[in-house]
């Protein structure tokens, strides 16, 4: 147990903390930005899709990045725990921050009397969440370069900005404001199948 605790401890001091508070910060502010107060249920839908799937983003950059140079490769060789194990405690990590923050988002539009269904909206955000951090993960799995890693969520997010649901369908990032649940399922599992299938092929790597 000492050694999971140990390897959770560095990741977030020295690693996960600042992308935290960065994430955090820009939750806190964008709702009040943007003019939440009594918003209705599409308004709601439309500033937080619009926005929380870009600020979640960040949550997942460190996840690969403490393996991102040769002497980081090198020491993970030579220990006996499992290089999976190491980042599934990541990934439980951001997996829990990523939870808290979209409660206290949906929290922050509650008590302004803005118009939320938490069920949809919880699942939106996390699911729009893992498929964006998802996009990143793979993109880093292949190149190991984070600001290539990036291109991929933030080319979906523009695609979806100027296509809208005609060529994207089922992945269309904004389906909430049309309580489209089943695009938010499908986003959820590719999202989660996207981090797996990055793990793997991370763990090959080294």
């Amino acid at each position: 147990m000492g050694i999971f605790v140990k390897i959770s401890t560095v990741f977030w001091r020295f690693h996960f903390y600042p992308a935290v508070i960065a994430a955090v910060c820009l939750t806190l502010l964008f709702p009040f930005f943007f003019g939440i107060e009594n918003a209705s249920f599409i308004q709601s839908a439309e500033i937080y899709e619009r926005f929380f799937p870009l600020i979640s983003v960040l949550l997942f950059l460190p996840l690969y990045l403490p393996d991102s140079n040769e002497e980081a490769t090198a020491l993970i060789r030579t220990k006996r725990f499992s290089y999976v194990k190491i980042l599934v405690l990541r990934l439980i990590q951001i997996l829990c921050s990523l939870f808290l923050m979209t409660c206290g988002c949906l929290l922050i539009f509650d008590k302004s009397n803005a118009v939320v269904e938490f069920n949809h909206f919880l699942l939106s955000g996390m699911a729009d969440a893992l498929f964006m951090g998802g996009l990143y993960a793979i993109g880093f799995a292949f190149t190991a370069q984070p600001v290539i890693g990036l291109i991929l969520p933030l080319g979906y997010y523009v695609a979806c900005l100027f296509t809208g649901d005609k060529y994207l369908k089922i992945f269309y990032l904004f389906s909430l404001i049309k309580n489209d649940m089943a695009s938010k399922y499908v986003l959820l599992t590719s999202g989660i199948l996207l981090i797996l299938f990055s793990i793997l092929l991370m763990e090959r790597r080294k």
